[in-house]
């Protein structure tokens, strides 16, 4: 319990500083603090800013040239929000907010 607790804490000190993540969606998802401690650690190691959020809208091209995180599919049957986070060809990290639906069981076993 002391460990979630500190991440959702932690979580909460990076989205609060200046540039990070903002317009993030909700961080009790603990796929989404995740993620956003791999694209905050990510950013640190490689002296670059971290992203804004940017929400996806179909038919857009995104210009990846390297994946660096990706939020994993969650369990259940409901869309939920995903997170990709990428540097472009021109070196920026670019962060994509869309739903996926999730691992749903009746679904898998149906395929």
């Amino acid at each position: 319990m002391k460990s979630t607790h500190g991440l959702l804490v932690a979580a909460q000190v990076l989205l609060a500083t200046p540039g990070a993540l903002a317009a993030a969606p909700s961080m009790t998802d603990p796929r989404l603090l995740a993620h956003a401690q791999a694209v905050q650690a990510y950013a640190a190691r490689n002296g670059t800013a971290v992203p804004t959020i940017e929400d996806y809208h179909y038919g857009a091209a995104p210009d990846v040239a390297r994946l660096v995180a990706q939020t994993p599919m969650a369990p259940g049957c409901e869309a939920a929000p995903m997170l990709m986070t990428y540097e472009s060809s021109s070196g920026q990290l670019v962060t994509l907010r869309y739903a996926l639906e999730g691992q749903c069981p009746r679904l898998q076993s149906a395929r």
